[in-house]
């Protein structure tokens, strides 16, 4: 090495070859700046022998790693060693190295010292003075700093590194679409990766122009009948840069770290976005008041007509349900098909209507509301089913209005020749008597168990003082001209329409009433029942002297008229039914007694003559 070049210097760390005293009290002080060494001082030479731990010259390793735990009187010796050692000029110390290197070359260098574990015993070292301590501690102290430099060096470093590939991987990102759309983003479901603004542009531009062209929605009803409606109608117009603009802004717009952030965000999620289309909806509008006025229809409502071949006496038309076209959801679902240019065929469905008044309405309104019917004796009297025909007849089709009464002998009319009755027997006085209209109480019976049926309301209402054997005990109605009459009144708040029937069946005439009216509100059904709750015992027989001889002669004959039968009290209910015909309640409404009929036996009055004998011979 030639005297001209500067020797190369190398700093390395020391290490702690001398323990200072635990109980000794070690402050690390900054170096007095006046005590600062000079230029010239740093220029030395350092020998193989005698290199200072805390330098490592250029062409070697330090060698403080392998004296780091000699003891602290070797590194006090060597430390005043290299106090008093003079210090050498600069071509001194290169030509003892070299005359070093030549011998190891030659191998003929001075063998080292052997260094063994064993601790060579040296003398007790000497005492450190102040300024070798402190020069010391001021190696301590930059050791330790040099080391913390180096660590936050390497963590520097290893941020840096870090860092340094996130800004690689940012800028590979940015790069892919510096001038084009990112991935994942979507127009009208065109993707455009890959396109700059002007292709991405014209593409959409094209797409939308000819989904406008050929988009249609043709409006169809149930007849057959249809109209169009394209886009020309609608005066469609569509704003493709709008969505376009926005979606260049992902990516291309605010700080690399946000656009790197958004672009990042696409991979997780796409952006989808449709073209934004501006229409006028006048014409539909028009188009479909046009087609409403055509298709809907007015509901007609059922009528009753009165028919006096039917009875009750109405005939009924049919209700007609209506047709309504809701323009509202129809609108809403054009323009949702406008919105996202989708073209098809919308059949017209209207909303039925009901009429206010329907058929089935109309004949709940007029239902039958009872029925009742009573047999006639085979064995009566000519003259009873006269009477009982020609009173039944005279309620056939009889209207009777809400809030009216009914008395049953203003409707039969006297029992008289010349309103068509007859003589027959009838009950009265506790006895049966031939009279005109005789039977008549037969029809009064079977009226008023129609009436109480129907639910209507009993006015005035007389029992027979006999039982009678065409309705059960309780059950009857007896009248008679002027005196004992049969009441009800209409209480339903609607006509009430009383129809007749008098018909044979097996044998038997019978006499029939069907009441027609409003139903009752509740579902309620009627009846009556009746329990006997006391009998009344036959008493002894009447004779009775024939004095006219209708039934007997002679005294010593008799004819017995009537067998006689016993009485009875009952208590009679009225049981009201619900829907179903479940009994519901049951109310005493009165107790009749029906008398005990004695026996009748006819004796004549007549003595019969005793034959004389002496006009056997004069016959003789």
């Amino acid at each position: 090495m030639s005297d001209s070049r500067q020797p190369h210097r190398r700093r390395r760390p020391q290490a702690i070859e001398s323990i200072p005293d635990p109980e000794e009290k070690l402050t690390l002080q900054p170096e007095p700046k006046a005590q600062e060494i000079p230029k010239e001082l740093h220029r030395i030479v350092i020998s193989d022998d005698d290199d200072p731990d805390w330098m490592v010259s250029a062409n070697r390793v330090s060698g403080a790693a392998e004296r780091r735990g000699a003891p602290a009187a070797r590194a006090a010796a060597q430390e005043e060693k290299t106090e008093k050692k003079p210090i050498a000029s600069r071509s001194e110390g290169h030509a003892a190295e070299k005359k070093t290197d030549e011998r190891k070359r030659s191998g003929t260098a001075a063998p080292k010292k052997e260094r063994t574990g064993a601790r060579p015993a040296k003398s007790a070292p000497r005492k450190m003075s102040k300024k070798a301590i402190a020069r010391r501690r001021a190696r301590i102290r930059k050791t330790v700093l040099g080391a913390i430099a180096a660590l936050a060096l390497m963590a520097l470093m290893a941020a840096g590194a870090v860092g340094m590939g996130r800004l690689v991987d940012i800028k590979r990102t940015l790069d892919r679409g510096s001038d084009v759309f990112y991935h994942n983003i979507f127009v009208n479901d065109i993707p455009l990766e890959g396109k700059t603004l002007d292709e991405a542009r014209a593409v959409v531009t094209q797409q939308v122009s000819s989904l406008v062209s050929s988009w249609r929605i043709t409006l169809r009803t149930q007849d057959g009948r249809s109209w169009d409606i394209t886009g020309d109608d609608l005066k469609m117009q569509y704003d493709v840069a709008d969505q376009l603009d926005q979606l260049w802004a992902i990516g291309h717009m605010g700080s690399s770290s946000e656009r790197y952030k958004q672009v990042k965000a696409l991979s997780e999620e796409p952006v989808m976005r449709h073209t934004t289309l501006t229409y006028d909806l006048s014409s539909v509008n028009q188009i479909l008041a046009q087609i409403k006025q055509e298709v809907d229809q007015a509901p007609v409502s059922a009528t009753r007509i009165n028919d006096d071949t039917k009875w009750p006496p109405f005939s009924y038309t049919d209700d007609v349900p209506g047709r309504e076209l809701d323009i509202t959801g129809l609108n809403e679902r054009i323009c949702a098909m406008v919105d996202t240019l989708q073209s098809g065929v919308v059949d017209l469905t209207p909303t039925v209507v009901q009429a206010p008044v329907t058929r089935a309405y109309l004949e709940g309104q007029i239902v039958q509301l009872s029925s009742y019917e009573t047999a006639i004796g085979a064995t009566s009297d000519p003259g009873r089913f006269i009477n009982i025909e020609n009173g039944t007849k005279r309620f056939d089709k009889l209207i009777i209005k809400s809030g009216e009464q009914v008395s049953f002998n203003k409707v039969a009319g006297k029992r008289t020749y010349s309103n068509g009755y007859a003589d027959a027997p009838e009950l009265a006085y506790g006895d049966y008597r031939t009279g005109v209209g005789g039977g008549i109480c037969q029809v009064s019976s079977t009226l008023y168990n129609a009436v109480v049926n129907a639910g209507l309301e009993i006015r005035t209402r007389y029992q027979h003082s006999l039982a009678s054997n065409y309705v059960p005990l309780g059950m009857d109605a007896t009248v008679q001209d002027d005196r004992l009459d049969f009441v009800f009144k209409n209480t339903t708040n609607a006509d009430i329409y009383i129809s007749t029937e008098y018909y044979k069946k097996k044998g038997y005439w019978h006499t029939k009433f069907t009441i027609h009216g409003r139903p009752d509100p509740n579902g309620y059904s009627y009846k009556l029942e009746s329990e006997v709750v006391e009998e009344i015992p036959v008493p002894e027989p009447t004779y009775i002297p024939d004095k006219n001889a209708e039934y007997v002669i002679y005294n010593d004959e008799m004819k017995q008229t009537s067998d006689g039968h016993e009485g009875h009290v009952v208590d009679v209910y009225l049981v009201t039914m619900d829907s179903k015909g479940l009994e519901i309640s049951r109310e005493k409404k009165y107790t009749d007694t029906y008398k005990a009929m004695t026996p009748k036996i006819y004796v004549g009055v007549t003595p019969r003559e005793t034959p004389d004998p002496q006009e056997h011979y004069l016959v003789d």
